[in-house]
């Protein structure tokens, strides 16, 4: 008895220690938390803040609204549509770099910037209401 109980222990723990990797996920090393203070190409950064769709546009075009900055900054998300969708509404927080959006020239105003997800951590099935 006490070895059956022993070795569904060790399974029990095996199985956990071995899902443990593939269940973190976070933001990725060198994440700076500068909100509306972005240099594009210089690494990989943090937003959260809410999802919305843009447009009827075929791809889709989502966008992520972080409120933290005053006036709230706007970056195109480029990642996985059917996610994405998933996470419209919903606050969320978002690491990746950030680059010029396609058809920009120069200039890094928060509408020409575009953030690839790397990481998405799901936050609240909300999003703060801007005043």
């Amino acid at each position: 008895m006490e070895r059956r109980v022993r070795a569904g222990v060790a399974a029990i723990l095996w199985a956990t220690l071995i899902g443990l990797p593939a269940a973190q996920t976070g933001i990725p090393k060198g994440t700076q938390l500068n909100p509306g203070r972005v240099t594009p190409g210089a690494g990989n950064f943090v937003v959260i803040g809410c999802v919305s769709r843009e447009g009827q546009n075929t791809p889709p075009m989502f966008v992520i609204t972080d409120s933290r900055s005053k006036p709230p900054a706007r970056y195109r998300l480029d990642g996985d549509a059917d996610l994405l969708r998933m996470h419209v509404g919903h606050t969320v927080e978002i690491g990746g770099p950030i680059t010029p959006a396609s058809g920009t020239r120069g200039g890094a105003n928060a509408s020409s910037l575009t953030l690839t997800v790397l990481s998405l951590t799901y936050i609240s099935t909300t999003c703060l209401k801007l005043q």
